[in-house]
């Protein structure tokens, strides 16, 4: 909810916000989509698989959540202000959440009984081996490229995220 509060009060004062436009998308899609796909995700492989949820459960997944946010703010302070390593640092903390959460669905897929929509986790996993291939894109925007390669990788980190991360 912070995210989408923070992209609105982004959107009202657009006009005196450096990067506005790309704080806005990156607020909401990096920042509220993705811990919304990492909550619910665990949730739904858990739902899925019939698995019982382990006490220890709740408190890697919170761990799991303040990396992103901490990455998640390193990038959305990084890149508006021109800071490379800060962006690398933020980017990194996102992968390193999301590759986290990976290994949590496959330890969870791993250690279930078969199930018929267990396919579903497996997207989840293919879903997040996109972030470390789009975060690394991202990294490449934020240095700086000329015009030709900026294109492409913009076009490269928008469709390894929305149509890898979020799509699968």
């Amino acid at each position: 909810l912070i995210w989408l509060v923070l992209a609105f009060l982004v959107a009202l004062a657009h006009p005196f916000v450096p990067e506005s436009g790309w704080l806005m998308v990156h607020l909401v899609l990096l920042g509220a989509v993705t811990h919304s796909v990492m909550v619910w995700s665990a949730h739904f492989a858990r739902a899925v698989l019939r698995t019982a949820p382990d006490p220890d459960d709740r408190r890697r997944q919170s761990r799991r959540l303040l990396t992103l946010l901490a990455g998640t703010t390193l990038v959305l302070a990084g890149v508006p202000t021109g800071l490379w390593p800060v962006v690398v640092a933020g980017a990194s903390l996102v992968a390193v959440a999301v590759g986290r959460h990976a290994v949590h669905l496959w330890r969870t897929l791993r250690s279930s009984l078969p199930s018929r929509f267990s396919i579903t986790v497996r997207y989840y996993l293919a879903a997040a081996a996109c972030v470390p291939v789009g975060a690394t894109f991202g990294v490449l925007l934020a240095l700086g490229p000329g015009d030709e390669w900026h294109g492409r990788l913009v076009v490269a980190h928008s469709l390894v995220l929305v149509l890898g991360w979020l799509g699968l």
